[in-house]
């Protein structure tokens, strides 16, 4: 069947153009010289984090911020509409470098709850993070030396390594979405950040009018207020791994589906050219191993020379990736996660358009 075999080598090429053009980009990437890291102290931070029901988090949290090696940092803590004792935990934090503050008006989403922090932040730089992340004692500084000449800062924000499968799984997704993201951003086509580990400029948010576009739906406070305003001029990634902020990740693939439906669900509201770029990458992960099902039935192994090959070239271009971002142990299965992020994207196909959720936790 010729005509398969065409499907499968098309699908092959459209992945190896994404890489070569884009996630190449990124493994040739070399960090700056840490002396830009002296230049950091020249502009004011305020550090946002909200939460929510958090109260067994604070400690483990707070402490990384209270510990920055930043000088000009200021933290502001927002409890939002909290049922445990989570604001009497944040407001024995108050202090002359803190401002701990509460939002009072319920909404879909912490949106909010963000703007709260926002407006009560008394710094032009904005650095964000979320309750369950631990970060280090560089991050604020490290996030900083790349602030100069822009507006937005992506930085990446692994999960910890993990023994269940849903959580090896959902590690992968994580590195992969970061894989995307930044190379996009290299390429001068950055489309979202991620809200665990980014910092913008405040007249970003003002510009885009806070989150007013998309207060109908859940996620977004991070992703679309990038999508909406990131360009080639004005973003910057940080991949430097005294600003990497790590997280939990979802130990079932239930709560990790439900998770990603939520993240999702804002996808729809991206730059038309955003969404078919991500769209063509995603339907060609699955047509490529859809028709490398169906070749398995048919007598000739050309097909499976040309994945080999495809296999081998992705390993090399991903070798220096997961060694910046310290995800070897991702590296040498990337085949399985490569079929098994297939199975997502198809999987994922009915949760975009017909669920939705109305609760950011």
């Amino acid at each position: 069947m010729p005509q398969l075999h065409f499907i499968f080598l098309f699908f092959i090429t459209i992945k190896l153009c994404f890489a070569l053009y884009y996630y190449l980009r990124l493994a040739i990437y070399r960090l700056p010289l840490r002396d830009n890291q002296n230049k950091a102290d020249s502009i004011s931070i305020s550090a946002i984090i909200c939460y929510h029901n958090e109260s067994e988090n604070i400690s483990q949290s707070v402490d990384g911020l209270f510990n920055q090696s930043y000088n000009k940092l200021e933290i502001v803590l927002v409890d939002d509409l909290s049922s445990d004792n989570t604001y009497d935990q944040l407001i024995k934090f108050s202090g002359h470098n803190s401002i701990v503050a509460q939002n009072h008006t319920p909404n879909l989403g912490k949106k909010l709850a963000l703007t709260k922090g926002i407006n009560t932040a008394t710094q032009k730089w904005l650095l964000l993070t979320d309750a369950d992340c631990i970060v280090p004692k560089d991050w604020a500084k490290t996030m900083a030396s790349y602030a100069e000449n822009h507006k937005i800062v992506l930085g990446y924000a692994p999960l910890n390594k993990s023994k269940t499968l849903a959580g090896k799984f959902a590690r992968y997704e994580t590195y992969y979405t970061a894989l995307q993201y930044l190379s996009f951003a290299l390429a001068g086509r950055p489309y979202m950040g991620v809200g665990r580990n980014l910092m913008y400029h405040r007249s970003i948010f003002d510009v885009a009018n806070g989150f007013s576009t998309h207060n109908d739906i859940a996620s977004g406070d991070d992703d679309l207020l990038i999508n909406y305003t990131a360009n080639s001029e004005n973003t910057a990634i940080c991949i430097d791994p005294d600003s990497f902020v790590y997280s939990l990740g979802k130990e079932t693939f239930s709560s990790f589906i439900r998770q990603k439906t939520r993240h999702i669900s804002s996808s729809h509201k991206y730059r038309w050219l955003d969404k078919v770029l991500l769209g063509v990458s995603s339907i060609t992960q699955i047509g490529l191993y859809m028709s490398a099902f169906f070749l398995l039935f048919l007598p000739s192994n050309l097909w499976l020379m040309a994945l080999l090959a495809y296999w081998a070239l992705m390993l090399i271009i991903q070798y220096p990736i997961c060694k910046k971002l310290h995800s070897m142990d991702l590296w040498l299965l990337f085949p399985v996660y490569d079929i098994a992020m297939a199975i997502y994207y198809f999987i994922m196909i009915p949760f975009v358009s017909i669920k939705k959720q109305n609760s950011w936790n």
